[in-house]
């Protein structure tokens, strides 16, 4: 073996994977780890920034949609917030709104519960930002929000960025009140920021711009109802669409089944009447071939809404329990219905007047009550099919923290 020349040091040539061996004149081993080059630096998080494509035509929203496609295009200084109980039709307006964005030339990034931080932090990487510098900060979320928001406020391109089912605000800002505008929610002279949620706080948005999503006209039901059916004309529609509130998810609901059971239901009527023999929770187990899961049913949604009440406020089940079986039907129920004296002698278990209070309250911010001011007395309204599913759930289904789906 040739004597190896002194100049060349400790060095190794060529390639060199795994662990490198130095011997020889060295007079302590040393072991070095060399990565290898094809490993990849960053694992790319598997968040979907693409929003949902309504299914069918969007009915009865066109004024809604015509201020949200206003303030977009006037580069409004505040978030813009859609509120209202599950099932009313909240993404469905956010979705046809991101429709109509990329349709102008605009970017759309949709941010949905449960992903908030990873998805803001991704939108700001196709808004122009490094992944290694979001990567770098990711585990930071401070610091993840502030570098987001500055790479979204350099975007070249206008942008929609929607934040989906934000029905736990403290996702968007753990520390700060939402609409501080301090955290992962805030707006940018770049784009349109747009919040979908069942809690209708103003306190709590403010001085976010919030719109209430509600029930369908008849009119509108009736020919959102049709849709769902596949069909131009459907006769008893409009009944059934009434019978169902005009709530979106049921009148999407009742279509799927017409859809699909053409000789068992040959039109709405069909279709009405059984709901009338077995009640309208019946339209869950006859929609539930179709539901990819429990969350797309009337009684999925209420599940989510009552695990939002309780976490918030425990007392809101049991006088919600109460209010089903004074207001079915829509029978508005006095507050002084709800009077401590009055409670003491329900088996609610509340500690005093102030309980009641707050659980009503709760109740009301979640759209599951509406609270209606008269000049005798203010009157708590409970949606009827809100009412008939609670009484359903009451006499078989667990409790939401009992960690079983309803």
């Amino acid at each position: 073996m040739p004597p190896r020349d002194p100049r060349l040091g400790n060095t190794t040539r060529g390639t060199v994977h795994g662990q490198l061996l130095q011997a020889r004149d060295i007079h302590h081993l040393t072991v070095a780890s060399v990565p290898e080059t094809n490993a990849p630096d960053t694992v790319v998080p598997d968040i979907s920034l693409a929003p949902p494509l309504p299914a069918t035509a969007v009915r009865g929203r066109t004024r809604l949609l015509e201020e949200l496609i206003t303030a977009m295009g006037s580069g409004t200084s505040v978030p813009h917030v859609l509120t209202g109980p599950g099932g009313f039709g909240k993404t469905t307006v956010a979705a046809a709104l991101a429709a109509h964005a990329r349709g102008e030339g605009r970017r759309v990034f949709w941010v949905r519960a449960g992903d908030v931080s990873a998805g803001l932090l991704e939108a700001a990487v196709e808004a122009g930002g490094p992944r290694s510098e979001a990567e770098e900060v990711r585990d930071s979320p401070q610091r993840a929000a502030r570098w987001a928001w500055q790479h979204l406020d350099r975007s070249p391109e206008p942008w929609l960025l929607v934040f989906d089912n934000a029905d736990r605000p403290e996702e968007l800002d753990p520390l700060h009140r939402p609409g501080e505008q301090v955290g992962r929610l805030r707006t940018s002279p770049a784009g349109f920021v747009l919040v979908t949620s069942r809690v209708d706080d103003p306190a709590l948005w403010a001085p976010a711009q919030l719109h209430t999503v509600g029930e369908l006209s008849n009119a509108a039901a009736g020919a959102a109802l049709a849709d769902h059916a596949g069909e131009e004309t459907l006769p008893g529609a409009e009944e059934l669409a009434e019978r169902l509130s005009g709530i979106p998810l049921a009148l999407a609901l009742a279509g799927r089944i017409l859809a699909a059971h053409r000789v068992l239901f040959p039109d709405a009527r069909a279709l009405l009447k059984r709901l009338e023999e077995d009640g309208v929770t019946h339209l869950d187990s006859l929609a539930e071939p179709f539901a990819p899961e429990e969350k797309d049913l009337l009684s999925g949604v209420l599940h989510v809404s009552l695990e939002l009440v309780v976490d918030r406020e425990p007392a809101a089940l049991p006088i919600l329990r109460l209010l089903s079986d004074l207001g079915g039907e829509g029978t508005p129920v006095p507050l002084r219905r709800l009077a401590p004296e009055i409670l003491r002698k329900e088996t609610l278990c509340l500690d005093d007047g102030a309980e009641g209070a707050r659980a009503v309250d709760t109740l009301a911010l979640h759209g599951l009550v509406r609270l209606v001011r008269n000049e005798k007395d203010t009157e708590l309204h409970l949606h009827p099919l809100v009412s008939e599913a609670v009484r359903a759930r009451a006499e078989g289904s667990p409790s939401p923290d009992s960690g079983h789906s309803a």
